[in-house]
């Protein structure tokens, strides 16, 4: 056995018997060196043997009995992992028009990192404890504040939940709705497809409800006899649609003779192109919408922070979830984040985006047009992804194999969103994170797939 330098024999040794006694070269029942013999033969001390003997006794790898010299132990089937894989590494595109992303390049560092050690400096060390696990009170105000100018949100800041992401704010929503008695959620189709996913790990049952081009088809619901559902009103993901006002008014109808729950995924809304903002559904009826927004899209995923409005019937049923879990974001990003807010920079990075974002959507829209003449574009007045509505007869999903062969990656309606109602073929493409030459060539090349 040969040793690495710098690191305890005792512990080098104690990693291979391990290593042998899981993988099965040291069988169950098979008797190991007398210690001294061991030690002789591997050039170490009698004590470095002895020590790790018993460390692995303890941990039940060994039997060891006064006369009957060391055994392997007999490990439980279930016990032994399965063989070391390596993690697997992401799926990478050359050009990335994936949906669901924002432009990392343009995250505001300087100013993050000076809300981050804002928070670092004026932080008490009593708060460096276990926060509320609703959200730090600064934040929670700070969001109260932000959704109220900027989304119309009826909402009083002890009524604001802070989570990691949309999708647990959902997953803690079924839940809830779960123990007051509801078994059956309606979803968008098409619809995002990780919304019914939240809803089915949740012990629910998902409803598809078809979405056509004012919005949820509303008169569909009765039929669908259902507890709740969950919707993106103001940006439908992924047509890009608006529900009009006349939907918007029959589901607050069916809503409050069903005494159900409606959940407004505000998905993609900061990002307007040639129209006028859409308040929130939940600014209508606040005590039949449960709001749901997040700064994946505004900022970045990596900083897992969201949060909920849930009506004031769940708020007690949300807060037991939560302090069961205990699953919140850290207090220096929440910190962080409510100062970010508070300076206005949030408001002026998103002004800045959406120029920014403005610009590529033109990009690719032209480009579309040039090497794409025969597809459909719909979606395109907001967000950061439009439907590419292919001609019919077109394989959706070897068009796009052919398009990730070529560097270009794409999501396929079919396959990235809860679809049942009959539709032609299309591709979601996003037009945040590459630059505004790779989408000339990214739409070059699907092109190229498309034919």
């Amino acid at each position: 056995m040969e040793f690495r330098p710098g690191v305890p024999l005792r512990r080098q040794l104690e990693g291979a018997l391990r290593v042998a006694i899981r993988s099965g070269r040291l069988a169950p029942g098979s008797v190991l060196p007398p210690s001294r013999d061991l030690a002789d033969e591997i050039g170490v001390s009698r004590g470095v043997v002895v020590d790790s003997y018993a460390q692995l006794a303890t941990e039940g790898y060994l039997t060891a009995k006064r006369g009957s010299g060391t055994h392997v132990a007999l490990l439980p089937a279930s016990g032994r992992p399965p063989a070391p894989r390596k993690v697997r590494v992401p799926e990478h595109f050359r050009y990335d028009l994936r949906p669901g992303q924002a432009d990392f390049h343009a995250f505001p560092r300087a100013r993050w990192k000076a809300s981050l050690v804002r928070a670092l400096r004026e932080l008490p060390d009593r708060r460096l404890g276990y926060a509320n696990h609703l959200g730090v009170a600064e934040l929670r105000n700070a969001v109260a504040g932000y959704l109220a100018r900027g989304r119309g949100v009826v909402v009083e800041p002890e009524h604001v939940v802070i989570c990691c992401a949309t999708s647990q704010a959902l997953t803690v929503l079924w839940q809830a709705l779960r123990q007051q008695g509801g078994r059956r959620v309606a979803v968008e189709d098409p619809g995002w497809r990780w919304q019914r996913y939240t809803v089915e790990h949740a012990g629910l049952e998902a409803v598809p409800v078809r979405v056509d081009a004012d919005g949820l088809v509303v008169s569909e619901l009765a039929a669908a006899d259902v507890d709740a559902v969950v919707m993106t009103p103001a940006h439908q993901y992924p047509t890009g649609v608006v529900m009009t006002a006349e939907r918007r008014s029959a589901l607050i109808t069916w809503a409050r003779e069903r005494r159900a729950l409606i959940v407004e995924d505000d998905y993609d809304v900061e990002y307007r192109f040639g129209r006028e903002p859409v308040a929130s559904l939940q600014g209508l009826a606040p005590d039949l919408v449960a709001f749901v927004g997040t700064t994946s899209k505004t900022l970045a995923p990596a900083l897992r922070l969201a949060w909920m409005v849930p009506p004031s019937h769940l708020i007690d049923d949300v807060e037991n979830m939560l302090l069961v879990t205990g699953v919140t974001p850290p207090t220096l990003d929440q910190m962080a984040m409510a100062s970010f807010i508070e300076d206005a920079a949030l408001e002026r990075h998103l002004r800045s985006m959406r120029r920014r974002y403005r610009a590529k959507r033109e990009v690719l829209v032209g480009a579309l047009g040039t090497h794409l003449p025969e597809v459909r574009i719909g979606g395109a007045a907001a967000g950061l992804h439009l439907l590419a509505w292919l001609p019919d007869g077109t394989d959706e999903h070897e068009t796009a194999m052919r398009a990730r062969r070529s560097g270009v990656g794409v999501h396929e309606l079919h396959r990235h969103c809860t679809t049942h109602a009959s539709s032609s073929p299309a591709l979601i493409l996003g037009f945040a994170l590459p630059s505004e030459s790779e989408l000339r060539t990214a739409t070059a090349l699907l092109a190229e797939a498309v034919a």
